[in-house]
Parts: structure tokens; sequence; C-alpha cells
């Protein structure tokens, strides 16, 4: 990747020299902890990368200059049909009178390196597709109505998103291909994905991110953890189900990842705030399980078998803080009493949400009752068409299933809980690299 990837180094390798602290640098050499020469309007460091110099806080960090925007055209085009009455979202177009390559910033230091990407023709492809395809599969449909342009806005402020949308439309492609993919796919799939990764653990990681980044920034880190979420999801190696987690050992790259994001799109929504009143999510996020989460306290009346209280220890005293099931089995039984569709498939994400640290713990830990749980959360949401639920529930799902008929045989409780969900996914197959239910 080094045709992509270009440094900022000296090639001599010189002594060290004292130098005066910079204590009034610009936001871009500070984020990237480089020293800043303090050069106005614009410094050296700032100048040779193309970023547009900011010395105030509120200014966006490592946005790209002027000569170097991509322009957004919202405008529906002549040929594209509506879905549903709502377009998709619009194609990105690009100036080439601007410049020829869009760069965009490597936010971490690369072994205490700057560096940054020139997006190549084929990126720009991969742009249109996920503007066009794979950001219709994000959110509900009224979500769909306002998306594309705050997307498209949060993008030309901060660039960095770009290694989202890119990674998220390359593992739709992934997805959608007949296996084995190009290594060049592959190549460009991990590396847009471990900057993604590295770009939102980093602004995380900032002393009081909450309060230091701007309002825009903070809007843009919340689409970083949607987009990761979904591609934490999507990203399930294999389509064979004997040889998935749980029956085999974990890959700690895919396979339990969506448990940490789970978790870490919790924190994420608690120091971005999308509901602040300076943010341009306010009052457009009030269906998702974040703003209104399921009471993990209650269990919906004459919603689960009844097998599930005795199998579970529910109870008049059980509890969040006494059983390490309570939690799953409320979420279970508000979801059961809902029909998943496109406005509803939000509120079926509770269950990776709010998932309990030692609900989670017993998950990893492989615990039967643990998975059995799984297995109906995964059962339940198998009708929903979206790319990136309805791969893993099928084959984690099926996977379940054997694990616990292997292993759990001689328990008559757990075989005949089993049978519900059993039925739901014998309902499911593959067909080439799709899925599709079985008539």
């Amino acid at each position: 990747m080094a045709d992509q990837v270009a440094t900022k180094d000296d090639t001599i390798v010189r002594k060290r020299k004292t130098h005066r602290k910079s204590r009034l640098g610009c936001g871009n050499c500070k984020i990237r902890g480089v020293k800043c020469d303090e050069s106005k309007p614009t410094c050296r460091r700032c100048h040779a990368s193309g970023f547009t110099c900011n010395y105030s806080r509120a200014a966006p960090t490592l946005q790209l200059s002027h000569s170097s925007v991509l322009r957004f055209d919202l405008s529906p085009s002549p040929n594209q049909v509506p879905v549903d009455g709502v377009f998709p979202t619009d194609s990105i177009f690009w100036d080439v009178s601007l410049q020829p390559a869009l760069r965009i910033p490597i936010v971490l230091p690369l072994q205490g390196r700057l560096g940054e990407y020139a997006l190549r023709p084929q990126d720009y492809a991969a742009l249109h597709r996920f503007q066009t395809r794979t950001a219709a599969s994000l959110g509900t449909l009224s979500q769909r109505k306002w998306y594309p342009k705050i997307v498209s806005n949060l993008a030309k402020e901060h660039p960095f998103l770009f290694h989202f949308f890119l990674a998220l439309s390359l593992l739709h492609d992934a997805h959608l291909s007949q296996p084995p993919l190009p290594q060049a796919h592959h190549a460009s799939l991990a590396f847009h994905w471990y900057h993604s990764t590295a770009i939102l653990s980093h602004f995380l990681s900032l002393p009081s991110p909450e309060t230091t980044l701007s309002s825009s920034h903070r809007d843009a880190l919340w689409i970083c953890a949607s987009t990761l979420g979904a591609a934490s999801f999507a990203s399930i190696r294999t389509q064979d189900p004997s040889a998935a987690w749980p029956l085999a050992d974990p890959n700690p790259a895919v396979d339990l990842d969506w448990l940490k994001m789970g978790h870490g799109k919790r924190a994420v929504w608690n120091i971005t705030d999308p509901n602040r009143p300076d943010s341009v999510f306010h009052n457009l996020l009030n269906q998702t399980p974040m703003q209104n989460p399921i009471d993990p306290s209650v269990i919906v009346p004459d919603s689960l078998p009844p097998l599930f209280y005795s199998v579970f220890e529910l109870s008049a005293t059980s509890s969040p803080e006494t059983n390490p099931y309570h939690s799953a089995c409320a979420i279970i039984s508000a979801l059961s009493v809902e029909p998943i569709n496109d406005d509803t498939v939000i509120l079926f994400l509770s269950f990776i949400t709010q998932i309990d640290p030692s609900y989670r713990s017993l998950i990893e830990e492989k615990d039967p009752r643990a998975l059995l749980l799984l297995l109906y959360w995964h059962s339940m949401v198998v009708p929903e068409k979206r790319w990136w639920l309805r791969r893993r529930c099928i084959v984690e799902g099926k996977a379940i299933l054997m694990y616990l008929e292997r292993y759990c045989a001689d328990d008559g409780d757990i075989m005949e809980l089993l049978q519900v969900p059993k039925r739901r996914l014998a309902n499911w197959n593959f067909i080439n690299t799709g899925m599709v239910e079985k008539r």
C-alpha cells in the first residue's frame, strides 16, 4: 500500500534538538501530536498536508483545504427511481477540475509518521455504491429522508468519515459477490477498516471528548459508531454454520466483535449525545433504543414460553442485579410482541446495545442458557432483509442450534426450547450468496 500512503518523514537521521514546546499551536498539530511552528494564517505542516489550519478550539480538525473539497450533488438523478416514495441516497460527484484525487487524512500517526491517502477511481465507485445502495440499509425508512444530507455535510467537514463509508461499502460488496474475492478487495477493506477503528478509538481516547470536541465533530463520531456497528455485525467469516462460532473457536478479529461494539456504541452515544440541542440529529433519533431503551427489569406478561421461567430462574424476585439472564429475557419478551419490519428493526437492536456485561461474559464462555437466548434473538431477526443483519443471524443461529443439540442433548428443557428457533431457522437457507425463505 506504499503507493497509496504518502509519508512526510526525513530520510536523514538527525540528533534531536532541544526546542520550545508549542502551546499555541493549531488544533490539527495538537491532535496529531506533532510540533506546530505557529505560522499564521497557516502553519507549515497544515500547508504541506493540504489541511485547513485552525487555531480555534471550536473549528473542525483535520479538515481538508478548499482545493480538496468533495462536492455532493443531492438532487435526484433523472434516471433514479424512488423506493417507497423516497429516493435512495444520491450519487457523489467529483469535480475533477478541483483536484484529480481527494486526499483523506490518516488521523493516527503510523510509527510516528503522518500520512494521507489519495482516493483512487475504484474508491469513488465504492463511495457511489455506498450512497446509492448501502446507505439505504441503515436506519429506518423515515430516517432515510434526512440521512443523505446530514451525512454528506458531515463528510465534507470531516473527511475521515470516508474510511467508514468505504469499509461498509466494500463489506457490502463481499456479501453480494461470489467468493473468492480478489486480493485487492480484501486489502482495501482491511485498510479502511483499520483506519476506521483507529480513528474512532483515537478521538474517544482524548481527554473529555464530550467537551473538547466541536459539536460537528461529535456528530461525525456518532456516524462512525453507527457505521462500525453495522460493519461489525456483518463481518462473519463463513457461510458454513459448522465452521462458525460457537462450534469453531472464535476468530478474535471478527467473530465476537459485535458484542464489544454493542457496548461501545452506547458509550459513544453518551459522549456524543446526538439529541443535544446543537446536534444535527436533534429530535431525529427519538426512535432509537439509545433514546428509548427497553426496560431490562420488566418481563412482558404471557410473552415467553412457560418453560423460560424455570430454565432462566425468572421469578418475582428476579432482577438484572440478581440474575444474569434477566435483562436478555426482558428484552426478548418485549420484542416478541412486536413484528419486525423496516420501522421496528431499530428496536430489535436493543438486544445488542443493551447487552448486560455479565450476560456478555456468559456468551463468550459458551454458556448453554446464554446461547439459547441469543439463538432466540437471531431467529426473531432473520425475517428482516437487511444484508448486514441476516447473514450472521442465519449462520450463527444455525451454529448455536447445532452446538446445543450436540452438547446439551441430555437436557430435556433446553431441547424443548430449541424447537421454536429451530422451526424459524429451518425456513431460511442460502441460494448462491444470498439468503431466501424456503416455501
